[in-house]
Parts: structure tokens; C-alpha cells; sequence
């Protein structure tokens, strides 16, 4: 068999056999090495492709060094430009090779005129199988769907959200539309959403593994490979490992980490799928999805570009409370371009009459359709579920008679809800039946006929039986995708048969099912049975099964954790700390709550819900055994960590204080250490940067090596105080010890304050390179907040060498990843950095604007920022002054800054007060009391080997007591912070500052 000739991938066409590219059937020019590597990389779409290799398959014995084929890989990315959603085609996997990201799709030589279209992907059973009514009205609703699904096919993502009661018709307007789109679209897939929540991420991994299912392999690699390679999606889909047992795993890091990997993943494989064909998502029951499926949906919407995929979902809004996690997530999809909200109402008399029409016949009673809608107030489910009683019982006859212009319901014997409906429709099934599905009710929605077997002790005869009557009456329907699992088809059917049951027999029936499952999990090695084992035993624990409810919560929260869904595992340890109510109180009984919310903690940790976690932090010690005195250490130590990210420093200073007596009585150096860094933050909050600096080198020496809040934070006190020189020594340790640690937290503030100290001393370029780093890590790995305030820190550099464009550039985005993270201190700061920034660019209205807003901002913001915010604040008044020449303003403002800064001992905005008092006096005519301020500026610049701030402050006395060797010795200032610049661009934007021009212009 010979290897395809013809290969389609974007808008190209790469013809091998007659050496042609074409785009868009225009010829693209490529020399033939060029020709040979897009060859060599299109013949194998989505595999990793050696350096070695290629060199060998494009240059063959020739001999050439590796620079031949980073330079043929530049120009053919140069020739390929990006793909429709601004991707590269060809991926760099450093230090190993590259790999074609896009998808390819291929054809014999004989049918050079019809490359073979992607495969389709086929409906899901759910959409696949006819439905029994007619679909009747909602054209309003559906010219709106039809409107959304134009802007997503072309390349603007949708999210439709159908609301409404039960019943009203939420689910079969998406799915009537979803059958509507199968022509158009390349997949039509679905995913439901369980009240139980079993799995994570339920809607989408059914959705998902649907899609993975149905792929064509090659085309799914080569999907995959442009999403990044599929290691993370395989622990969502297992269908993908399956498919593809050599997929990579994906590296250990941080739970916060690892759950944003999944989730751009997640949003890169939906965007990647769509370059085959628009894809449409239907979303059923989203009122019932975890908050970790929402999450996913939330990152999904916001992070796809430009990509033709629009998700349907449904949900209940007379579910929804203020409390409930759909309502926060609705509340922040308010206002975003890409979502459209439908709200379903019932149906007119008129669309109750199509119904009629359809169920019962032309023959209808006239009077039938305004009879059902009233009594169901245009509810489709319960019209429907109405119209079939009526039909079996025969009623509908009694409407045509004389008593029937005046019929009740009441009097037909017939509810208002549809849970006496459903009531009635199952009272006309046999006895073992009815007992039958109250086995399955308490299951769930979906059930296994294994175990409602086993369960419901009933023949395999009867059971089939039972079954069939059940799918008969249209109560239950057999699963098409798992043989052996039936479903009810609707979840009120299987919540009124749940409720009909007395609390005894629930109870019996959940511990009897718990028992089942595990037997048959233990001899399958079923981990995923673990949530329903919690469940059920959770459910039983009453009746003597405490223990295994507690210890499968354990389990399957620790699993969900594992999984990324820190929702689910909370929701789990929950389940485990309320059976533990049910046992009796004793030593053991408070060791397993200790865990329990300890376990607890971590997951409102991974989450960023702090307060959460001081809540559990502070449960685990009410019940944690006096005698486990490291393990309380350690609980008191989170204690302070915490609190100290909620910026709330009375706490932190108790646990800290309390954590340090223990381990001093444990002669645990390494927790003293711990303790003792705590301690130096309180201190550094207060102002007190000596003290904390003195507790950092205290710690330091008592626990060498272990790395503690000294190395993410110590730094910064050392720049504070104006010591970057040996800062940078701390900082060094710090960031080599971070990059090991997998702490996202860790490594994000020790780069951060790296990338600082290596401003404040000059070093510009390593400085970039290293916000650089944590920059990328931040955006990552999800590290929201931090990558905030690395970006903030970034913009700072920029400022310092008048870039103010740049430096605007990483503010905005610094505040826009602040204001989505909900992180004041980088929104603060860098507001102060643009006050600055328009006073030196003379442009004083604008600042004033921010000002107030900014002073505000800082002052509602609680935690150890206020003191220097509040220093800085002063500078920037007195700066803006300055700059709208209210000179004595100007004077009065400047030297409040250099009293709060000499009091604080931040030497850095003492200069920069010194200064700008010195230019005020000087302009209101009084030089020579300006002179001494300039010179104590220019004191304080070399003593702090600030280059920048040396510059200002030698540019100050300049202007004010210029002589030929200060001249000098101001150019040395520029040359040495020119030569240190990162790029041509940046010294460009510095040599023509005003600050440069101005001292080149007095040599």
C-alpha cells in the first residue's frame, strides 16, 4: 500500500508527488528544503517529530548543524503564518523537536480534485431516537437559537441558557433544535447533569466521550496534538486512553494548576474540533451541575477565541437562589457578549390544541385543549403527562358530554401536579413493578439492572417483565450506550416514587444497595463506584454503616480532589463529617473529624476560598487531641498562612505566636522557622521592616534549608529598605527553591520578588527574563492573582526607565486579571504606578480622576499594603502638584512623603520626595533651599544602587546646580542602564525620553 500524496490541512493544499502548495488554491513558492520539511512534519500530524530526525529526512548525509533547521522552521512559519485561531502550525518541544498541530486530512493520488472531508460525527442516542409527541410552538424561541447558532458557525463561541419550571419544555426545544442543526453541523453532542452528581464534570465528559468515541483516530491525534496533546483530557475521557493507550501523562503540579491545565485543555480541544466543522453542545439539567462543571463552562466561554461551537444548556430558575453556585455564575456571565438568556413560559391554548391534536387526534373533545391548559397552566410535561391519563383512563369521553363544559380536574379524580400523575400512571402497574422501580428511585436517575436484581430480590424473569411494562408506560428507557442500564425518563418520575417511601425503607434499601455495589466493585476493582458507595452509605449510615460512610467519603473526596474537582470533594468530606454526627463522641471519632476537615481545607484552599478554610482549619483543632501537639503546629501554621492571604494580621500574629511556643516545646526547629517567618510578616505589615528582617535572618539560621514565608516575602522587606544587593542573595535561593517545590504560590511571589530586586539594582534584562517566567508559569498554571501581581511588578520596570506606554500596556492588564480574580493589592498598586506616571508626563488631569478612586481603593482594602500604599499615595499627590504647579501643595505633599518614608526606613520614595520638593522650590523661585534636597536625593540613590532613581536625582540637581563632571557622571548613569536593557524597542523608548534628552542636551 503506498503512503496518501495528497494532504489538506487550513486553507493549504500540499501536493507531494507534483511538489506543490497551494493556498486557497493559489500557489505558494517554497524552496525545496522548506518543501521537504512541511513533508516530513504534514505526513505526521500531532507526533513529536526528533530534531535528529528531521535533519536525516530533509538534508540526509549532507552534514549541517541544528541552526539549519531552527532557521527552515522560522521561514516556513513565516510562509504558513497562523491558522484561523491564531495558532502556529508548527509546535517547539524545547530541546527535543517539533510537532504539526493542525489537522490533517488526506487522499489517494488518483483524487487530487476531492480531498476527503472530515468524518461526521453521528448523533448521540438521545438525539438519535425519535420522540413519541409532536413538538408544538416555541417559533419565537427557536428564530432566537437559529441566530446564535449563526455567530457561532461564524467563529464567535455561543452560550445559549433555556430557563424555566420543570416540565415547561426545556429540554425538548434544545433537542428539537440540536436534530435541526445535524446537517449543518460536524457534531451534535450531549451531556446531562445528575441531581446526585456522581461523576465530575458530567455534562461534559458524557459529551466528550461521545465525541472521542466517534472520531475518526488519526483525525482525533491530530485535534488532540493542536489542543496540546490530550495527557490532561484522558483523565476527564477514559474513552481517550483507551484510544490511545501512549498518550503522555501530564506533569505533577499544583491541585489550582492542574485544574486550569484541565480546563484550557478542555476549551482547546472544543476550539480544535471546531476547525472540522461547527459543533453543537446540548447541556441538559445545568441546575444539577457540580460547581466544578460550571467553573469548566464559565472558563470555556471566556477563553475559546475564535472557534464555531455554541453550548445549549438548560436549567431550572425556580431552583436557582441566591445561594445556589448557578446563580454566581449566571451573575458573572451578565453582560458578556457571547451569552443569550431564553426563559420559557407556558403554552398558549392554542399550542396545547397542536398537542391535543397530535396525542389524542382531529376527534378531540373542542373544549379538551383550553380544559388542559388551564389545568397545567400551558406545562408541556404536565399537559402531556395529563392528556395520556385521560387517554388511558378513558376520561376524555366525559369532556364531550353535558357535564364537561363545567369538568374540574378535581372531579376527574386527577391531579394538579404532576406527582399524583405520575402517581396514578404507576398505580396501574403490577405490584412487582411498582416495587421494582422504588429499588430503582433510590439508585438514581440511572440504574444498573445487575444490582436492582440483586436489590430488589426479584427473578431475572420478573424483572424483564417488570421492565418492559415500565418502558411501556413510558416511565423508564433503556440505555443505548451501556448495555444493562435503563433510566427514568424523567427525574420527577423517579422523585416521586423516592418520596413515597417511608424513611425506614429508604434507609434499608440505600444500605442493602451500598452493600451490593461495593461486592461488585471489589470484584470489578470499580474505583468510580466510589461517590456511590459514599452516597449510599451515607445514606444508611443510621442504621450501623458510620464507619464505611465515613470511609468511602474519605475515599471518593480524596479521588475528586485528585480528579481537580475540589467542589465534589468538598461535597464529599461533608458527607463524611455528617455521618461522624451519627457516631459516638470519643477519641477516635475527633481523630476522624480532624482529617475530615483538614482534607476539607486543603480543597477550599486549592479553590482560593480561604475564609472556608479558616473555618475547617479551626474545626480540625476543636477536635484534634491535645497530645498531637506537631500535628497542631502545623493546623496553626495553615492558620496564620491564611489569614494572612484574607490580609487579616491580628490572627496571623496569634497562630503565629501560639505555633512558635509549640514548636519550641516539640524542639521542632524546622516549624520554629516556619513560625518565625509568620511572625516577620506581621512585622512588615506593621512597617516595621527592621524587626521583620531581623526575625527573617533569625529563621534563617535556626532551620537551614528549609524553605519557609522568609524566602517568598524576605526578599521584598530587603528591596523595601533599599537593600536589592543582598536581597538578591535571598531571592536567588528563593527561586531556585520554588522552581522545585511545584507551589504555585511559592514560585509565583519568589520569581515575583526576584524579578524586583533585580530592577532595583540595575540588571534590567534578567529582570525581564525572570517576569517573563513567572508570568508564563502564572498563565499557565492558572495562578490568577499572582500573575497579577507579577505583571503589576512588570509594569513597574517600564516605568522606572520612562517607558510609560509599556508600562501602560502591563497595567491595564495587571487590573483586568485583578478585577477577574477578585485581588485588590495589584489593582491598587498599579494605579499608583499610572498616578506616577502622569505627573512625569505632565498630564495631570487624568490622575486626578484616578486619585480619588485609588485612595479609596487602598483604603478598603484591609492587610499589610497600607502602609506603603499610603506612602506611596503621598509621593504621587505630591508629584501630581507638580505637575498642575501648585507649588506649595506640591512642597507640603512632598515632605509628608519623606517623613513617612524615613519613618519607615523606604529610602527609595525618601529620594524621590527629596527630589520633587527640590524641583518645586526651585520653581517657585526658591533654588538655593532646593539645592541641599537634591543633593540628599542624590545621597540616597547611590547609597540604595538604584540606577533610575540615581539618574532622577542627579537630572534634579542638574537642573539646579549643574557643573561638567555631575554632566558626567549623569551620562555614566544612562550608559550603564542603556547597556542593561533587554531590547533595541526599550532602548529606543528610553534614549528619547525626556529625562535622557534633557541631560544629553547640556553636554
Amino acid at each position: 500500500m503506498t503512503s496518501p500524496r495528497l494532504f489538506t490541512f487550513g486553507p493549504y493544499r500540499l501536493d507531494v508527488r507534483e511538489r506543490q502548495l497551494l493556498r486557497e488554491n493559489e500557489p505558494v513558492p517554497l524552496p525545496p528544503k522548506l518543501f521537504d520539511l512541511l513533508t516530513t512534519l504534514v505526513q505526521h500530524p500531532g507526533h513529536l517529530i526528533r530534531k535528529e530526525d528531521l535533519l536525516d529526512a530533509v538534508w540526509g548525509d549532507v552534514a549541517v548543524e541544528e541552526g539549519s533547521l531552527t532557521r527552515a522552521v522560522s521561514s516556513l512559519r513565516q510562509v504558513l503564518g497562523p491558522s484561523h485561531d491564531g495558532e502556529e502550525y508548527l509546535q517547539t518541544v524545547a530541546k527535543r523537536g517539533y510537532r504539526f498541530t493542525a489537522s490533517v486530512y488526506e487522499a489517494s493520488a488518483n483524487a487530487r480534485e476531492a480531498v476527503r472531508e472530515p468524518k461526521r460525527i453521528p448523533l448521540p442516542p438521545q438525539l438519535a431516537a425519535p420522540p413519541d409527541v409532536d413538538f408544538v410552538g416555541r417559533e419565537p424561541e427557536l428564530g432566537e437559537m437559529v441566530d446564535v447558532w449563526q455567530r457561532a458557525k461564524a467563529g464567535r463561541p455561543q452560550l445559549l441558557l433555556i430557563a424555566g419550571e420543570p416540565g415547561i419544555g426545556k429540554t425538548r426545544l434544545s433537542l428539537e433544535f440540536a436534530r435541526g442543526r445535524d446537517a449543518e453541523a460536524t457534531a451534535v453532542l450531549m451531556g446531562c447533569s445528575d441531581e446526585e452528581t456522581l461523576v465530575p464534570y458530567q455534562p461534559f465528559v458524557e459529551a466528550l466521550s461521545w465525541y472521542v468515541r466517534s472520531s475518526d483516530t488519526s483525525e482525533l491525534r491530530s485535534e488532540l496534538a493542536a489542543a496540546g496533546g490530550g495527557a490532561e483530557l484522558a483523565a476527564l475521557i477514559p474513552e481517550l486512553r483507551r484510544r490511545m493507550p501512549d498518550l503522555d501523562s501530564p506533569p505533577a503540579m499544583s491541585p489550582e494548576a492542574q485544574r486550569y491545565r484541565l480546563f484550557e485543555a478542555v476549551s482547546a480541544m472544543l476550539s480544535t474540533a471546531s476547525r472540522r466543522g461547527p459543533i453543537l453542545i446540548v447541556f441538559d439539567d445545568l441546575h444539577w451541575a457540580d460547581k466544578t462543571t460550571l467553573l469548566l463552562l464559565r472558563h470555556v466561554m471566556r477563553s475559546a477565541g475564535t472557534a464555531r461551537f455554541a453550548i445549549v444548556a438548560t436549567y431550572r430558575d425556580s431552583e436557582i437562589d441566591p445561594s445556589h453556585p448557578l446563580a454566581g455564575m449566571l451573575g458573572a456571565l451578565r453582560g458578556e457578549h457571547n451569552v443569550t438568556r431564553v426563559s420559557l413560559r407556558g403554552l398558549d391554548v392554542a399550542t396545547i390544541g397542536g398537542l391535543v391534536a397530535g396525542m389524542v387526534g382531529r376527534d378531540a373533545p373542542p373544549q379538551l385543549a383550553r380544559f388542559v391548559a388551564e389545568s397545567t397552566e400551558g406545562n408541556p410535561f404536565f399537559a402531556t403527562e395529563i392528556l395520556r391519563h385521560l387517554k388511558e383512563t378513558g376520561a376524555i369521553g366525559w369532556l364531550a358530554g353535558p357535564e364537561g363544559r363545567d369538568m374540574e380536574i378535581s372531579r376527574l379524580g386527577l391531579p394538579e401536579g404532576v406527582k399524583e400523575v405520575v402517581g396514578r400512571r404507576l398505580s396501574r402497574l403490577s405490584e412487582t413493578c411498582n416495587r421494582v422501580l422504588s429499588v430503582a428511585a433510590v439508585m438514581g436517575r440511572e440504574f444498573d439492572v445487575g444490582i436492582l436484581q440483586q436489590v430488589a430480590a426479584v427473578p431475572e424473569d420478573e424483572l424483564i417483565v417488570a421492565l418492559e411494562q415500565a418502558s411501556r408506560a413510558q416511565l423508564v428507557g433503556e440505555s443505548q450506550e451501556a448495555p444493562g442500564r435503563f433510566a427514568f425518563t424523567h427525574a420527577l418520575i423517579r422523585a416521586t416514587l423516592y418520596g413515597e417511601l417511608s424513611s425506614p425503607r429508604r434507609v434499608r434499601l440505600h444500605s442493602r444497595l451500598a452493600e451490593t455495589i461495593e461486592h461488585v466493585a471489589q470484584d470489578r476493582a470499580v474505583p468510580s463506584s466510589l461517590a456511590e458507595l459514599a452516597y449510599h452509605f451515607t445514606q444508611s449510615a443510621s442504621a450501623g454503616y458510620i464507619d464505611k460512610a465515613v470511609e468511602y467519603a474519605t475515599r471518593a473526596g480524596e479521588q475528586a480532589a485528585h480528579a481537580l474537582a475540589h467542589e465534589e470533594a468538598i461535597r464529599l468530606f461533608g458527607m463524611g463529617l455528617r455521618s461522624l454526627d451519627l457516631k459516638p463522641t470519643g477519641s477516635e471519632t475527633d481523630r476522624l473529624r480532624v482529617e475530615l476537615h483538614a482534607r476539607r481545607a486543603r480543597a477550599f484552599d486549592a479553590l482560593g476560598e480561604w475564609t472556608m478554610e479558616v473555618r475547617e482549619l479551626d474545626a480540625a483543632l476543636r477536635h484534634l487531641d491535645p497530645d498531637q501537639g506537631e500535628r497542631r503546629c502545623e493546623l496553626m501554621l495553615a492558620l496564620a498562612r491564611s489569614q494572612f492571604l484574607l490580609f487579616d494580621l491580628r490572627p496571623v500574629e496569634h497562630w503565629a505566636t501560639e505555633a512558635m511556643k509549640l514548636a519550641e516545646r516539640l524542639n521542632r526547629p524546622d516549624l520554629q522557622a516556619h513560625a518565625i517567618a509568620w511572625l516577620a510578616r506581621n512585622e512588615q505589615a506593621k512597617g516595621n521592616l527592621e524587626d521583620a528582617i531581623s526575625m527573617d535572618r533569625r529563621g534563617l539560621a535556626l532551620a537551614p534549608g528549609v524553605t519557609t514565608a522568609t524566602h517568598m516575602i524576605g526578599p521584598l522587606t530587603l528591596y523595601l529598605t533599599g537593600r536589592s544587593p543582598e536581597a538578591l542573595v535571598l531571592a536567588a535561593d528563593g527561586a531556585d527553591a520554588a522552581r522545585s517545590s511545584r507551589d504555585t504560590t511559592l514560585i509565583m511571589y519568589s520569581l515575583s520578588h526576584f524579578g524586583l530586586n533585580l530592577t532595583g539594582t540595575g540588571r534590567y534584562g534578567e529582570a525581564s527574563e525572570i517576569f517573563q517566567e513567572a508570568r508564563t508559569f502564572g498563565r499557565k498554571y492558572g495562578a490568577h492573582s499572582m500573575l497579577a501581581r507579577a505583571t503589576a511588578m512588570a509594569a513597574g520596570l517600564h516605568l522606572n526607565v520612562f517607558d510609560y506606554e509599556g508600562a501602560e500596556a502591563l497595567r491595564a492588564e495587571a487590573r483586568e486579571l485583578a478585577r477577574s480574580a477578585a485581588f485588590a493589592p495589584p489593582l491598587v498598586s498599579s494605579n499608583i504606578d499610572a498616578l506616577l506616571a502622569f505627573a512625569r508626563c505632565h498630564n495631570p488631569g487624568p490622575g486626578e480622576q484616578l486619585l480619588q478612586q485609588t485612595m479609596a481603593d487602598a483604603t478598603a482594602t484591609g492587610g499589610w499594603h497600607q502602609w506603603l500604599w499610603q506612602l506611596r499615595l503621598a509621593q504621587a499627590r505630591a508629584e501630581l502638584a507638580l505637575a498642575r504647579n501648585a507649588l506649595d501643595d506640591a512642597v507640603a505633599m512632598a515632605t509628608e512623603a519623606i517623613d513617612m518614608s524615613r519613618a519607615r526606613r523606604r529610602p527609595k520614595y525618601e529620594a524621590l520626595g527629596f527630589m520633587t520638593r527640590a524641583r518645586s522650590l526651585h520653581a517657585a523661585k526658591r533654588t538655593h533651599a532646593a539645592i541641599p534636597d537634591a543633593w540628599h536625593a542624590v545621597e540616597i540613590a547611590t547609597a540604595i544602587a538604584d540606577p533610575s532613581v540615581q539618574l532622577l536625582a542627579l537630572d534634579t540637581l542638574l537642573e539646579l546646580d549643574g557643573t561638567d563632571e555631575l554632566t558626567l557622571q549623569t551620562c555614566a548613569v544612562i550608559e550603564r542602564i542603556e547597556r542593561s536593557l533587554p531590547d533595541d524597542a526599550l532602548r529606543a523608548q528610553f534614549r528619547e525620553s525626556e529625562v535622557v534628552q534633557r541631560v544629553h542636551g547640556r553636554r
